[in-house]
Order: C-alpha cells, then sequence, then structure tokens
C-alpha cells in the first residue's frame, strides 16, 4: 500500500516512531487548554524532556510535532467545536483503537497535570468527573481485534464524551482566566 493511501493517524505513527500520535495530541490538547499561548520552542521541550528522555528529535519528526502544534490550536480554537481526539481511522482493529484511546487520554491528563490546572481550582465539578473518567478509559483495553455493533456504538459514545469532555475543561479554564469585571 502506498503512503498517499494510508490514514494521516497511519502516516504519523511511522513518522514519529516511538511516539504514539494518540498520546502527543491528547498530551497537546492538556498543554493548550493549560496554557493557550504554548509555542513552538516550549512544545519541543516538553516533548523532549517528557516523552523522549531527553533524547535528541530529528528533523522531520520536529516539523511534524510543528504541525501537531498548528493542527492541536486550531482544533482547540474552532468556533464550532470540532475538536476530536488524534485516533485510528474507523477502519482499524477495536483493539487497535481503543489502545489509542487510552494513549490518547493518558497524555491528555498528563499534559493538564503539567500545566497544574487542578491546583488553580478553576475546574467546575463537571469537568472534575470527566478527568476522573479519562483516568478510569485510560487504562482500559480490548481484548480481541473484531467487536461487536454494541462494541463499536459504545467505543463512538466514549470518542463523543471525550471530545465534549475536552470542550467543558477548556472552557473552564477559559472561563477562568477571563478578566472579571468589578461592579
Amino acid at each position: 500500500m502506498s503512503t498517499a493511501h494510508l490514514s494521516l493517524f497511519e502516516r504519523l505513527t511511522r513518522l514519529l516512531d516511538p511516539f504514539e500520535p494518540a498520546e502527543l495530541h491528547g498530551l497537546l490538547c492538556g498543554l493548550l487548554c493549560a496554557d493557550p499561548a504554548l509555542d513552538y520552542d516550549r512544545w519541543l521541550v516538553l516533548v523532549r524532556e517528557e516523552l523522549a528522555g531527553g533524547a535528541e528529535l530529528t528533523e522531520p519528526v520536529c516539523d511534524l510535532l510543528a504541525k501537531l502544534l498548528e493542527f492541536g490550536a486550531a482544533q482547540l480554537n474552532a468556533a464550532d467545536g470540532s475538536v476530536t481526539p488524534l485516533l485510528p481511522d474507523d477502519d482499524a482493529p477495536l483493539r487497535r483503537r481503543t489502545d489509542a484511546l487510552g494513549a490518547w487520554c493518558q497524555g491528555l491528563l498528563y499534559g493538564l497535570g503539567l500545566g497544574q490546572v487542578e491546583q488553580h481550582g478553576r475546574l467546575s465539578e463537571e469537568s472534575r468527573e470527566f478527568l476522573r473518567d479519562a483516568t478510569a478509559i485510560a487504562q482500559v483495553g480490548f481484548e480481541t481485534d473484531e467487536g461487536s455493533e454494541a462494541d463499536e456504538t459504545a467505543y463512538a459514545e466514549v470518542v463523543e464524551y471525550l471530545r465534549v469532555g475536552l470542550l467543558m475543561i477548556l472552557e473552564d479554564l477559559r472561563c477562568s482566566a477571563a478578566p472579571r469585571r468589578l461592579h
């Protein structure tokens, strides 16, 4: 199969090896929620220190990480709320998609933790509940490659829940960062 026919996720997986695109995207979403002004240099430092064990990153990987930063920032700033976790296509085996979903949650939680969002007390109870759920989802696995129609529906519902939860956290953090008007 030619590279042109591979999904974005598959191409990123090959080009970013050993990094997991879903985990990187989750990390990026968490970091951007905590710091919407995250710049390229800080992003590279965090990836290098937190995921690469301080190893140098190749130029092609740095270029992809720059594009991922642009992509993530654009998603989170989209007025239509169209942000969604970066996951394998729906035709990938359910086990692979579920593993990527767990990796995305791990990255998100890690990024939010690095940004120390919970220490600032800026999250609503609903967002805190979402974080507890994301922690549980990060640990979920699936035993077989193929799932039933009910499994596929459940997977799609979890992806939507994560998308909405991410938007909820983003909204909480943006509202708490907005300047307050004195009456």
